[in-house]
């Protein structure tokens, strides 16, 4: 809020407290008159005294207005000073650093007045916000939580040895503690949620005059300089200059170390061993440093990934030798050779596979020509884009290019191969608060049929036309290395999503449900004959109860839907018996079960099931050589959350089969579901019942 702004508010707030009410004021004032002589003693004088007593009337009524006008002013004045108190005023000033140092200043509201970024890193991280702009007036907590996400999304606190500091100054030390225990716990639900292992630190200090001087000349947050003046404390021959460079979670374990030496840093770390590997002239090595100061010999464990292969080191956290690791790698052509220096106490080794090593010079096209290949791809030039993202990454063993930019209020994501600058993937979308603002979509390419024509593909399918329909979506995808429309359309209650592919027309995928909130009654469309691979909904139905081991009379159906999923037609059913919801998934060609699922029916209490005469059931404690029952996978998802079960409530073990239509009738893979609630989130996980590894997993708040 500008000085202006703010001098209008308490303008406003000034006119609300003295009204334009003259009379009003002069009521008000009556009671303070004191020895005044009244006008009805002032009219009994003699004529020559009169002049001079109006005079003196005048004046009395005018000193008598102004100090009334004063007092009313000033009581305004005193509420516009607590509205300012209470909304603009900094009541706590809130840091989170990883290396990143981030700052927040709040109002006594717990609102946000301002946000910067400390260092470089942070502006990178805060570059999706409008360089913290846009989080000014949210409340704290939500501030907290686009900081944290966008720090996960940055790669800072992507290792089980990464940490983020929490500091909160503030000169009332309740409020302080209470904002440090409410942001550690927001903290710790983001990192849980992006199933983030990272530590939380977190303090609380009064203002100190002298710690903010040492941050602002280091450029630090006045919580990490508290920070560093800890591990100063320890051993006050380090400086604070070189500790500041360092993360957090460097000086946290210099602190549990108890500071013996400065540490080298990441930086260094990965300067040794580039150098010890020769490939300090590769510019398509990608590292990854993680600093273990607190192992038994400490270290730095970097993991250096080129074009040719990934190689692990260890190198010493205070020398600066590598303890462990491959020499100069591109001297071999085939397995490298692991050269240990001699220790004493010999750190643990790593020793990569062995490689085939080719020419790395052609390997990565550098980022430039990485950008040119996104352009040129989307039609555009340089100077006419804003770039937000351009970051090389090494998945599914090779080095790509992931970027993003700006044009025309649309946000253009690409993925470029590093090795030769094809497009792997890319999708586009308005940028958000943009209002989906006109956009100047470049030329489709030859193998586009482009929008029209796929509504028109989508339709036709459908059996319906343009003006029947109500478009909801229609966007342009490049996924599996393919151009596809994701199409949505509305007809008499129903959704329609559509997968059209853009080179041709055809269909990919579709399926329909009904519009939320319309009872689900849909009078369908006229359609075509169903082929000779659709055997009908009622056949499928069939199918569902025979495995179940029921009849029709026994069930009570709540869905049967036909879907076109991964270029297949199939049923999607579900019915109740005994308190308990099976779903199914049949496949409309044959009838054969692809996959099912049972589970209470909500509110029940979970009642006693009677399972259908065909289902053999396990007792869940117990398991075989193809599943390893309930208790064990409830153990592997409890592991994977570092909880125990004395800590959680609420926990549910399903057991479901995912079927893969094997030809000799078994079924296929064995999964659990698995949930489970602590201090105020919600776990669920998929664990394959065959080896108890975690397929799938996610924890979001309990609301």
């Amino acid at each position: 809020m500008t000085d202006r702004e703010l001098e209008m508010m308490l303008a406003e707030a000034l006119n609300h407290a003295a009204p334009d009410d003259l009379e009003g004021v002069l009521s008000r004032c009556g009671e303070r008159r004191g020895n005044v002589i009244m006008l009805e003693q002032t009219n009994q004088m003699n004529n020559t005294q009169t002049t001079q007593k109006s005079t003196k009337r005048s004046r009395w009524w005018k000193g008598l207005l102004a100090a009334c006008l004063a007092l009313v002013l000033v009581a305004g004045g005193a509420a516009g000073g607590m509205w300012y108190q209470g909304n603009r005023a900094v009541a706590s000033v809130i840091s989170l650093d990883v290396n990143p140092s981030i700052e927040l200043k709040v109002n006594q509201n717990e609102r946000v007045l301002s946000c910067r970024g400390v260092n470089q890193d942070a502006a990178a991280v805060l570059a999706d916000m409008d360089n913290g702009r846009d989080l000014e007036g949210s409340k704290l907590d939500v501030a907290v939580n686009a900081i944290v996400g966008a720090l996960v999304r940055h790669g800072y606190l992507d290792d089980i040895s990464s940490a983020i500091l929490i500091s909160v100054e503030d000169s009332n030390a309740d409020r302080a503690a209470r904002l440090q225990a409410q942001l550690t716990a927001t903290v710790d639900g983001v990192l849980q949620s992006a199933a983030s292992q990272a530590g939380v630190l977190s303090q609380t200090m009064d203002a100190d005059a002298g710690l903010d001087n040492q941050a602002q000349q280091y450029g630090v947050s006045t919580g990490k300089a508290a920070l560093v003046n800890q591990v100063l404390t320890l051993n006050p021959s380090l400086s604070f200059e070189g500790l500041a460079a360092l993360s957090v979670e460097e000086l946290r374990d210099l602190i549990f170390i108890g500071a013996p030496a400065m540490p080298i840093g990441k930086d260094a770390a990965d300067y040794a061993a580039a150098e010890y590997a020769g490939v300090l002239e590769l510019d398509s090595v990608v590292a990854d440093v993680d600093p273990e100061l607190d192992d038994p010999t400490p270290c730095y464990e970097v993991e250096l990934k080129t074009g040719f292969g990934e190689f692990d080191y260890i190198v010493d956290a205070f020398t600066g030798k590598v303890l462990s690791g491959p020499k100069d790698v591109l001297a071999s052509t085939s397995a490298p050779q692991s050269t240990t220096p001699a220790t004493a106490d010999p750190a643990p080794q790593t020793t990569p596979a062995p490689q085939t090593t080719q020419a790395p010079a052609v390997t990565d096209i550098g980022v430039d020509a990485a950008k040119s290949a996104a352009l040129k791809h989307a039609g555009l030039s340089g100077k006419q884009v804003n770039w937000v993202k351009a970051k090389k990454d090494y998945d599914d063993g090779r080095l790509e290019y992931e970027l993003e930019f700006i044009y025309n209020n649309t946000e253009y994501e690409y993925t470029v191969l590093a090795s030769n600058g094809s497009v792997l993937k890319y999708e586009t979308e308005p940028v958000k608060g943009a209002g989906g603002g006109t956009q100047t979509t470049p030329a489709p390419a030859a193998t586009d049929i482009g929008a029209d024509a796929a509504k028109s593909a989508a339709l036709k399918h459908a059996g319906l036309s343009g003006k029947q329909v109500k478009w909801v979506k229609a966007e342009k995808d490049y996924d599996d290395g393919r151009l596809e429309y994701e199409l949505e359309f509305i007809y008499n209650n129903t959704e329609y999503d559509y997968t059209v592919l853009a080179s041709n027309g055809s269909v990919l995928k579709y399926e329909t449900e009904p519009v939320k909130g319309t009872g689900g009654t849909q009078s369908a469309p006229a359609t075509q004959a169903p082929a000779a691979t659709d055997i009908g909904a009622d056949a499928a139905k069939s199918a569902a109860l025979k495995h179940a081991g029921l009849s029709g009379k026994q069930v009570k159906w709540v869905k049967a839907e036909k879907d076109y999923d991964d270029g297949r037609l199939e049923y999607e059913l579900e019915f109740i018996y005994n308190n308990t919801e099976y779903d199914y998934t049949v496949l409309a060609s044959n009838g054969s079960v692809l996959k099912y699922e049972t589970e209470p029916v909500k509110g029940t209490g979970g009642g006693t099931q009677s399972a259908p005469a065909t289902q053999t059931t396990q007792s869940p404690s117990s398991g075989s050589a193809a599943d390893i029952g309930a208790d064990r996978a409830k153990a592997a998802a409890l592991a994977h959350a570092g909880l125990s079960a004395s800590q959680v409530t609420g926990m549910k073990c399903e057991r479901d089969c995912e079927d893969d239509h094997h030809s000799d009738g078994h079924h296929g893979r064995i999964e659990y579901e698995i949930e489970f609630r602590c201090n105020g989130y919600e776990y669920e996980y998929t664990i394959d019942g065959s080896t108890g590894a975690v397929l799938d997993h996610e924890c979001d708040r309990d609301d």
